[in-house]
Parts: C-alpha cells; sequence; structure tokens
C-alpha cells in the first residue's frame, strides 16, 4: 500500500466507479477510495451484506451490475475508509492522502486525483426543524431503503426537487401515511417549456409515473406552490404548519394550515461536495442552477490544477446518468494523459459519450431552472431559530454579527463559532451567506465559501497521535 499510485478516485458512487473501472482496465495503476462498506455512494447504495431484498428495482439492478464492475477491475479498493486530508508533495511523488479506518494505510501517494465524491442535501432552517422526527429525504430513503425501518406513522414532505416525489412513495410503500406533498417551487406553466427534454428521459418519465401512482392510491395530495412553515412539538414533532409560497419562496399571509404528524422529510435539492477542491486550492465559481459553488472545469473535467478531475454531482448537480458519463470522461482523460491509452482511441471513446452528456446536461439544466431552491425560503428563519445546530448559533444572532461588521462566512464564523462544529459549515454555511445578502445587498456570488483545512471530516484524536507518533 506504500506504492506510488497513478491515480486516486475519491468516491465509489456512479462517476466513481465508472471512471476507476475505465482507467484501471486501461492499465492506470488505480486506487478507489471511499467511507461506505461497499460500493454504491448514495444513488446506488447498497443494502448492509447482513440484509437481502426479495426483490429490486431497476436502480438497484444497475447499482449492483455496476459495482460488480468495479470489483472485477484491477482497481485497488479501500473501503470504510475515511479521506481527511490531502498534501500536495513533490512533484514526482504527486498527492499524500491521509487516511482513517480500522483497516485502511495511514496514508496513499497518488499522482493524479478524480474527486467523485458527490453532493449532500441543502438544509433549509425552519422554527422547529431540530426537533426529533424532522430528517431529511435522504435520511427518509436510507432507513426505508436500506435499513427497512419506518420513521414514523404520519409524515408530510416538505421542499422541492423530483427527490420529494421518490421519498414518499417509499414512505408510502412502507405503510407510512403520508399527508401531503409541499413542492416549493412553481412547476407550471413554467415545466411545460422541458416538455422536449423529458421525452429523452424516458426512465425517468417511467419512475415519475410510478411516484405519481403510488402518491395517487396512498390519496397523498402533492401541493405546488407550498412549503412548511414550521414543525411543532414538545419531545418530538407533532403538527407541521403548511404555507402557499409566492414565485419566490416567501410565505403568502393568512394561507397556513396545520397538520397533524408525526415525521417531517424535507429535502431542498443538493449541493455539490466541494471540500476537497477548496482544500487543495482549485478554482470555484457560483452557479446557483449547479447547486452553488463548483470547481471550474475544462471539457475534459480537469480542474485548475493539473491531473485534478471532477466528475459527478461533485462538479455541478446533474444526476446520477450524468455522474456516470463523466466517471468515464475523466477516466480517459487520465488513461491518456498517463500513456496508457492513444490520443485517437481517447477521441473515439469521447466521441461515443458526447451525445449522452448533452442529453444529460439538458435534464441538469431542467432541475437547476425548475427545482433550485428560491431565496425566500431563508425568510422561514424566525429569530430564535437555530442556525448552527452544531454551535447553537441563531439567526439573531448571526444578524447581530453581520450588524457588526461581518460581511462573510469566515468573519461570522470568528464571531459567532457558526461553522465550527462537526459538520463544518456544510449546514449551516449557506444560510449564513444569504443572511448576509439579505442586509448588505451583496451578491452570493461575492460570499465566497469559509475555507477549508485538514481533517475534512472528524476522526479520532488518538488516531491523529499515532499518525504522529509513527
Amino acid at each position: 500500500m506504500n506504492d506510488i499510485y497513478e491515480l486516486a478516485v475519491i468516491g465509489a458512487g456512479p462517476a466513481g466507479m465508472e471512471a476507476a473501472i475505465i482507467a484501471s482496465e486501461a492499465g492506470v495503476k488505480t486506487v478507489v477510495i471511499d467511507s461506505y462498506p461497499q460500493a454504491g455512494g448514495q444513488y446506488f447504495k447498497a443494502l448492509p451484506k447482513a440484509f437481502t431484498a426479495s426483490k429490486k428495482g431497476n436502480t438497484e439492478k444497475e447499482g449492483d451490475a455496476l459495482a460488480e464492475r468495479l470489483e472485477k477491475s484491477p482497481a485497488i479498493k479501500l473501503y470504510n475508509t475515511l479521506l481527511w486530508g490531502i498534501f500536495n508533495e513533490e512533484e514526482d511523488q504527486g498527492w499524500l492522502l491521509a487516511l482513517y479506518g480500522l483497516d485502511a494505510p495511514k496514508e496513499v501517494r497518488a499522482r493524479s486525483l478524480i474527486l467523485a465524491n458527490g453532493a449532500y442535501e441543502t438544509p433549509v432552517p425552519f422554527p422547529g426543524w431540530t426537533l426529533p422526527g424532522v430528517i431529511t429525504c435522504g435520511a427518509a430513503l436510507t432507513l426505508v431503503k436500506s435499513q427497512r425501518v419506518i420513521p414514523g406513522q404520519r409524515a408530510l414532505v416538505t421542499g422541492t426537487g423530483p427527490l420529494l416525489l421518490s421519498a414518499a412513495a417509499h414512505l408510502i410503500d412502507a405503510g407510512v401515511e403520508v399527508v401531503s406533498v409541499c413542492e416549493a417551487s412553481h412547476l407550471l406553466p413554467k415545466g411545460i417549456a422541458y416538455g422536449p427534454t423529458m421525452l429523452g428521459q424516458w426512465n425517468r418519465l417511467m419512475e415519475g409515473a410510478k411516484y405519481y401512482s403510488t402518491m395517487f392510491k396512498g390519496k397523498t395530495p402533492y401541493k405546488m406552490g407550498w412549503s412548511i412553515l414550521e414543525a411543532l412539538g414538545k419531545e418530538h414533532v407533532e403538527e407541521a404548519v403548511i404555507t402557499k409560497v409566492d414565485d419566490n419562496s416567501v410565505p403568502i399571509p393568512n394561507t397556513q394550515q396545520t397538520v397533524k404528524v408525526d415525521t417531517v422529510v424535507a429535502g431542498y435539492g443538493f449541493m455539490p461536495n466541494i471540500d476537497i477542491p477548496r482544500l487543495i486550492g482549485c478554482k470555484l465559481e457560483y452557479n446557483p442552477k449547479k447547486g452553488g459553488w463548483i470547481p471550474t472545469r475544462d471539457e475534459t473535467l480537469q480542474t485548475s490544477i493539473p491531473g485534478v478531475y471532477v466528475a459527478g454531482d461533485g462538479g455541478g448537480i446533474c444526476g446520477a446518468e450524468n455522474s456516470r458519463l463523466e466517471g468515464r470522461l475523466a477516466g480517459i482523460a487520465v488513461a491518456q494523459q498517463t500513456d496508457h491509452m492513444s490520443s485517437s482511441k481517447a477521441t473515439e471513446l469521447n466521441r461515443q459519450l458526447q451525445p449522452g452528456l448533452a442529453q444529460q446536461r439538458r435534464f441538469g439544466r431542467l432541475l437547476g431552472d425548475l427545482f433550485s431552491p428560491k431565496p425566500g425560503l431563508a425568510s422561514l428563519a424566525k429569530d430564535d431559530t437555530l442556525v448552527c445546530r452544531c454551535e447553537e448559533i441563531t439567526k439573531k444572532e448571526v444578524l447581530a454579527a453581520i450588524a457588526d461588521g461581518c460581511e462573510s462566512v469566515i468573519w461570522v464564523k470568528r464571531k459567532t463559532r457558526a461553522g465550527m462544529g462537526m459538520c463544518q459549515g456544510r449546514s449551516c454555511g449557506r444560510h449564513v451567506a444569504q443572511l448576509i445578502v439579505q442586509q448588505t445587498g451583496q451578491d452570493l456570488a461575492e460570499i465566497l465559501p469559509d475555507t477549508q483545512r485538514p481533517p475534512i471530516r472528524p476522526i479520532p484524536l488518538e488516531s491523529l497521535n499515532k499518525e504522529r507518533s509513527s
């Protein structure tokens, strides 16, 4: 494990698996690093090995087939392994990757990187969002699909994006009563213009139709232009207040309704995971319709740092099919760059990918245009609403810091500690930036994300001490 790899692929989701397969099969000495016990990532999340599924859908079958191809590939696989730091060494050594895992080496070295660590759900604070019983769409799907556990008996699904339909349908299939799906975006008539785009997404149309059918059978209404206003309860969610919202997702007065629920499932789309690009100094750009801050990339998906590529949703939210194609594109680029693939073969393989990439990127534009969270959702939080859950910092405290002259995320962090907890600002950073915009009139593209330093994920202190003493 002390060898120098030609390529390290970070993440074994759709993009990472495709990248590792095509690069390693071309002859590139490749290592794949992922924190999960098995390949699959969030989209193709595999069942724990102790579980068996009596019936698998198309998505599960696709994930199994891709994971099997990865296992048969020459790539070295490091699962249950947390990447907590990357350091640039001498030119001939490349990158030093610091790792933590019970059976993992303490470090590996690689000359090239493909970052395929995906995205995470966009948090939107609202009163009561810290109550037990409030979970994300991803958490709900993990419980019912991977753990075979239902989060409650009576649920409200709220937010924006297609994942709401998936979460609602899976909850209903698992026996949960879903009282309503509140989609904050106004999809009509704007969505009609994307009819031709969806005609090229037959599998997604069929999947959506299946979810709608399940919701219809479960008598679950789909309310466009509605959002949660607050979750109520003492020790646990007992009720939720929902409201109509305008085109900017600002609540409309006198439209509130209260529903009795024990679970609120909230999902507001995804944000690219840019922890590693930020850590190593990749150039970033702001694109709200791709999820926010993303690394700049060329046509081969190479970032501003030579030899560092970003594939999949970490380069802009576009979906699993696009991630798979981008993984192949990045894998081909590294195989060519390391002289394991001829220019003519790389050109031909890239040419074959282009129609699919164009189609998936059109779908990505649909997602961004119709479902990007609107700025008005920031108004859901009240003065006493916790914005930073880790450090228990309220909206009022953040506003006070901004009034004192803290007009950047890092200065609000220094003043209030918002962003200094275990999530390192992944949960609160976006909302802090929106509050700065509201109070100062700056553009969101001017509010840079906080700096990133190792460890980028929490690790045991004794592990760090062992590193130092070894």
